[in-house]
């Protein structure tokens, strides 16, 4: 989860998040987050409760680490690869497809929220170069909330119901609606 914001983190506390994160993960695949204790996390990544109130408060702010942690790497793979028009959707579903296993974990533990609020941050906060986009500047932010709106709701039904669409089909399809010509007239 490595970013350049968190190159500057103590190594420690970052292996100590990592491995609590893993541990979280492991035991999601069989419980519910409401049935994992502190205790049990910890356990798992064979840290001290100490060490896991040193790093976050409660049991959820691993998953926001995690994602969190996610979307620095796609900000960097943007700033690298610099995808423009129906590029930037196929990146993007490309890259979330990456992370299909544990996208699909939080979506079934009910925590799909976590990702939509950082995908939404993303987008408005402009993760999304200017330069993709041509509308006003007062047009943008609804533009940007559309975006934000639509990919979450497209990987949710894509990660959960797999429905054997391709992460090319799949962008085709989002960039089309977002034109608006699946609508009828």
């Amino acid at each position: 989860m490595a970013s350049s914001e968190k190159n500057h983190e103590n190594p420690m506390s970052v292996r100590s998040k990592n491995a609590l994160g893993t541990a979280l993960l492991k035991l999601l695949i069989t419980r519910e987050l409401e049935d994992v204790a502190i205790q049990d996390i910890t356990k798992k990544a064979g840290l001290s409760r100490q060490t896991f109130y040193t790093n976050f408060r409660e049991k959820e702010d691993i998953l926001v680490y995690l994602v969190s942690g996610l979307f620095a790497r796609y900000r960097e793979r943007l700033e690298d690869e610099r995808p423009g028009g129906e590029g930037f959707l196929i990146d993007y579903f490309m890259f979330w497809g990456e992370s299909r296993e544990f996208l699909s974990l939080l979506f079934r533990r009910g925590k799909g929220g976590i990702f939509q609020e950082a995908n939404r941050h993303f987008f408005e906060a402009g993760g999304l170069p200017k330069s993709l986009i041509s509308v006003s500047d007062e047009d943008e932010p609804y533009v940007r909330a559309g975006l934000a709106g639509m990919t979450y709701e497209l990987l949710y039904i894509w990660m959960t119901r797999d429905l054997g669409l391709s992460v090319s089909a799949l962008s085709a399809l989002s960039s089309r609606l977002f034109s608006g010509e699946l609508f009828r007239e």
